[in-house]
């Protein structure tokens, strides 16, 4: 499912004939450049052309000064003769909402069963997958990368909560080196996943290091720079460092709680804030995320109760994808969503919570058949979704089940096998034992993307 661009956006910009305007001068049709960190404004793109008069009253609810209008890229001027009517583009589209959001809240989920044309065109990156023959090999390297992650993170949780000046650095070092992995082009869509449990010593950290991880490859997405992705990972990172001061029975009994106890834990973003204030140079756009990553569009959240616009994009994208990994790591086994559970739950069910725009990101950033998702295929096997094909999101490398395990493993790449294809998902309550342990499906799921063999 991809969202289309608009023409505005496929459009290289004419920046020689720019103005400066009060906010209180834009009107509907103007191209504008908000002229502000990422993190200070909701929308997903920091220029475009303006819509709606929502959309002028959120830019005037921002505090800028002034605005940057490209009056080349500007619809005319209704006021002028032969202008298009108010409430309308140039192009005839309706600004009563923006376009592409107004196109992906009527759209579903894609259909598991029938691959379109523009979910075949959807190549959000031209990448390479590694060879079935090289696959598990690669697997194995990027587990073992994880691992070493996990253990460094957390070494590196325990120096922050205690003010220490090498926990930052050790934060800084390692959101840079997966800022570097995830930009490299050959990154191949592989995730290490099926840790488990008595393998983490502290689930929150895996927690965190899944967060971070996968926000980055959210916000790639999106219109921003490698300093705000980086700003984004560390928040994602760093987003429960307050839990450290919250006592362990309540961190036990979180989702189980007694009344009065969510009222001590919902104090945990506000925790982690004064933690991390501790540190000389932590940028305000993380302490923002920290702060609010618990907030819901609809008012919902916590602490401070924050809606719609006044909540920040990068915020929208580290509180989504949290909610995603609690709903596929669930503390409790028994309440554990399959990924593409999860990604249907937020998509269809939870509208009202979650932005659209950050939810169909994360949808095509982990495919139909999200990594770790089991699935039937049209010859009656069983397959253990290995990777995200970036070109064809329903053609990925699977794992097949085998009552007696083979060596090597049985691995298919759907995409050469033209006369096979997935008919469905299968939920996890569903599998028999035998199928769980052969697929190793444990509680937690790591979403580390390692980069091809030749890049590892």
């Amino acid at each position: 499912m991809a969202v289309a661009k608009t023409s505005d956006e496929n459009r290289k910009l004419d920046k020689t004939d720019q103005l400066e305007i009060s906010p209180e001068q834009l009107r509907i049709g103007m191209y504008v450049d908000l002229n502000c960190s990422w993190f200070k404004h909701p929308f997903p793109r920091r220029s475009f052309k303006l819509s709606s008069a929502s959309q002028i009253t959120t830019i005037k609810g921002l505090g800028l000064r002034t605005v940057v209008v490209y009056p080349r890229e500007s619809d005319p001027d209704p006021d002028a003769e032969g202008a298009p009517a108010e409430g309308t583009s140039a192009d005839g589209i309706s600004s009563e909402g923006d376009p592409t959001l107004t196109a992906v809240a009527e759209t579903e989920l894609p259909n598991p069963f029938e691959e379109t044309e523009a979910e075949t065109a959807a190549s959000l990156i031209p990448l390479e997958l590694p060879t079935a023959g090289d696959y598990h090999q690669a697997v194995e390297l990027a587990s073992e990368t994880y691992r070493q992650l996990l253990s460094t993170s957390t070494q590196m949780m325990e120096d922050l909560s205690g003010g220490s000046e090498e926990g930052m650095r050790s934060a800084e070092t390692m959101i840079g080196g997966l800022s570097a992995l995830l930009t490299n082009t050959d990154a191949a869509g592989t995730v290490a996943s099926a840790f488990d449990p008595e393998e983490v010593g502290d689930a929150s950290v895996l927690h965190s290091l899944n967060v971070a991880t996968l926000s980055m490859m959210v916000a790639q997405k999106f219109d921003i720079d490698q300093d705000a992705l980086k700003m984004i990972g560390m928040a994602g990172l760093l987003l429960d460092i307050g839990e450290r001061r919250i006592p362990r029975h309540i961190l036990d009994m979180r989702g189980r709680r007694s009344e009065p106890e969510p009222v001590k834990y919902q104090l945990h973003p506000y925790l982690g804030v004064e933690i991390l204030r501790g540190f000389p140079g932590i940028p305000e756009e993380v302490l923002d995320v920290v702060r609010s990553h618990h907030e819901r569009l609809d008012g919902s959240g916590y602490p401070e109760k924050l809606k719609g616009d006044q909540i920040s994009l990068p915020t929208r994208i580290v509180s989504a994808v949290d909610h995603y990994d609690t709903l596929v790591n669930s503390r409790y086994a028994e309440e554990a969503l399959s990924p593409a559970e999860a990604l249907s739950t937020m998509y269809k069910h939870q509208k009202q919570l979650f932005s659209t725009e950050v939810v169909v990101a994360l949808i095509h950033t982990l495919g139909v058949y999200p990594p770790g998702t089991v699935v039937c295929l049209s010859n009656g096997a069983f397959g253990l979704v290995l990777n995200i094909n970036f070109k064809h999101r329903l053609k990925p490398l699977v794992l097949i089940f085998h009552q007696v395990p083979t060596d090597p493993q049985h691995t298919v790449d759907l995409l050469a096998e033209r006369d096979l294809s997935i008919l469905h998902a299968v939920a996890p309550e569903e599998l028999p034992r035998p199928m769980v342990e052969y697929f190793r499906l444990k509680r937690w799921t790591g979403y580390f993307i390692q980069s091809s063999m030749r890049t590892a």
